[in-house]
């Protein structure tokens, strides 16, 4: 016999014997009136044979109710992020409406003053002029655009 074919009839009866090992039953003897339990068959008596049921799965509560509290924290930390983002994003955007209001005013302020340059008098206009360019650099530097 060839030595790859006596490896899988070895597995066939190690895992027929394996099978067998975990189905083994409990006897119960009832001999004058008194029942006893073995792994034996009795002699000389009413047998009876009983299954051993496979335990039930093992259940960890305290993992259930760690993963429960681990989620809750995890939920917990979810939220608390997203109000600091939102409360970012509120800031942001009242931020940049009061930018927006404030170099709309001085957009109008250097129009303002470029009316009144071109509307000056000999004496003024200089003082006009200047106070136009002003407006025009403090409205860049401010605004940037």
């Amino acid at each position: 016999m060839k030595s790859s074919s006596i490896v899988p009839m070895l597995f066939a009866c190690l895992a027929s014997v394996a099978g067998q090992a975990g189905a083994q039953g409990v006897y119960k003897c009832v001999k004058d009136g008194l029942t006893s339990y073995g792994e034996t068959p009795c002699t000389g008596g009413q047998l009876q044979i009983l299954e051993i049921p496979a335990p039930p799965p093992a259940v960890d509560k305290g993992a259930a109710t760690r993963q429960e509290r681990v989620a809750s924290q995890m939920e917990a930390a979810r939220k608390q992020r997203e109000k600091v983002e939102d409360q970012a994003r509120e800031r942001a955007a009242r931020q940049l409406e009061a930018r927006d209001k404030h170099c709309a005013q001085l957009r109008l302020e250097q129009k303002w003053a470029a009316q009144d340059a071109v509307g000056a008098g000999d004496k003024t206009r200089d003082a006009a002029q200047l106070k136009a360019r002003r407006a025009g650099e403090r409205l860049a530097i401010e605004c940037l655009n």
